[in-house]
């Protein structure tokens, strides 16, 4: 049976519906990631993975702050742990869920991250840490920065 009309264009819409309208797959390069300037799309660095870390200086604490991340097959950016030496004030003190490891406080994670934007600031002091570079982000201050797996592009 054919349908025509508007009946079709209903089965048609919902058959886009049910099986999720046009899949795309990721294809993406696991080892690389990019630091991109999303204002003009511009890759600023291309770096070895597939583990890399953010660091900061905390603006209330003002102690340092160090985020870690993995680049997942099938999960793109994962955050595994956050590193601190202040949790801050209000944060309980009872342990539950962190712990201390070299005099500093280790939160475990297993936090997938659909895509990592930051705009880093002097004061913040924040960096892009990888197995063999170390790059100071605050050389584009109030710059959106995005963070991802290298060579991500839609495939049919």
């Amino acid at each position: 049976m054919i349908l025509t009309g508007w009946r079709g264009v209903a089965a048609l819409c919902l058959t886009y519906l049910v099986t999720g309208g046009v899949s795309a797959a990721r294809a993406c390069d696991m080892g690389l990631l990019e630091l991109v300037d999303l204002r003009h799309e511009t890759v600023l660095a291309t770096l070895n993975g597939p583990g890399f870390a953010l660091s900061w200086r905390h603006s209330v604490t003002l102690t340092p702050v160090r985020a870690e991340y993995r680049l997942v097959a099938g999960r793109g950016i994962v955050q595994s742990a956050e590193r601190f030496a202040a949790h801050g004030p209000g944060m309980a003190h009872d342990g539950t869920g962190w712990r201390i490891e070299d005099g500093q406080i280790v939160l475990d994670l297993d936090r997938d991250i659909d895509r990592l934007i930051l705009r880093s600031a002097p004061e913040h002091e924040n960096r892009l840490h990888t197995d063999t570079a170390e790059i100071d982000l605050t050389q584009w201050p109030a710059t959106p920065l995005e963070i991802r797996a290298a060579d991500c592009k839609e495939t049919d």
